[in-house]
């Protein structure tokens, strides 16, 4: 299924080309957008409104799912094989994030999200944003056939799959910038994206929007330069590691939590520098 309501690329692409074309639209004109009835105002933000009968795609959750991996990213098809007499239970700190039974549930966890935002039926890469996508309740309800999660998780589930759906965006947009830099197909890119879904990516990348957003971005980025070296452990982990080597089983210092979060390995080499981070300390 194509997917074009409000938010899709395809959706976005129709929006910008009407604006090239200096298409005037009143405050609050009502204009077709993705198939469904939107607004604009005058400053051209477009304004959802709600949809009638809206109907939600169905997801098939078996062992057939349409993940694709770039080399190196975990599967975790043990996972998706679970039946529900066989789901791990998870507990949450107070915050909602996920601390336990054990430090390794929690990994399989965060990388069988990271599946989930790599697998078509779930996280369709043609949406400008991550509230545009419409199946965070299928998102939610496949991780419970898992994964044994108090509703308090689904905030912090849906989080983690936001940020690896971003994530794996921009490693494909990598992949793309460097086969159109060497005058390569796009044979890679096509095994991983289904061929509709990448069309409108690649018309969203070559937008002016989207090229200057990513200048923004890869400068904002390049200002980082007092990265934690956790890897893909997380601080609610941490946190809960710290506090439970206290004798009194105390809630660690932030600056406790800082010094830990960013130690080094001297037989490692880092990208970043380490100057600022000793200063803090």
């Amino acid at each position: 299924m194509r997917f074009c309501s409000p938010g899709s690329l395809s959706a976005y692409r129709n929006l910008r080309k009407k604006q090239v074309k200096n298409i005037e639209h009143p405050s609050n004109d009502e204009v077709e957008y993705g198939g469904q009835p939107m607004s604009i105002n005058a400053s051209g933000m477009v304004l959802e409104r709600e949809a009638e009968n809206e109907v939600q795609p169905m997801i098939k959750t078996d062992n057939h799912l349409r993940s694709r991996s770039i080399e190196g990213q975990q599967k975790k098809t043990d996972i998706h094989a679970r039946t529900l007499e066989e789901r791990t239970p998870i507990i949450l700190n107070c915050y909602g994030q996920p601390i336990g039974p054990t430090r390794k549930d929690v990994k399989d966890l965060s990388c069988f999200l990271g599946t989930m935002a790599r697998t078509t039926e779930f996280a369709p890469l043609n949406y400008v944003d991550w509230p545009s996508v419409p199946t965070h309740n299928q998102i939610w309800e496949y991780v419970l056939e898992k994964f044994m999660i108090p509703p308090e998780g689904r905030s912090w589930v849906l989080e983690t799959v936001n940020l690896s759906w971003r994530g794996y965006k921009s490693k494909l947009k990598k992949m793309y910038s460097e086969a159109v830099e060497k005058g390569s197909n796009l044979d890679k890119l096509y095994k991983l994206v289904p061929a509709d879904e990448l069309k409108d990516l690649i018309s969203y990348w070559n937008t002016s929007p989207a090229k200057e957003q990513s200048k923004k971005n890869k400068r904002n980025r390049e200002k980082l330069d007092d990265m934690h070296t956790m890897g893909p452990s997380s601080y609610a982990v941490l946190r809960h590691k710290l506090k439970q080597e206290d004798p009194n089983k105390q809630e660690p210092s932030k600056a406790k939590v800082y010094t830990e979060s960013r130690i080094r390995n001297p037989k490692k080499t880092y990208k970043t520098s380490y100057g600022n981070t000793k200063a803090n300390m």
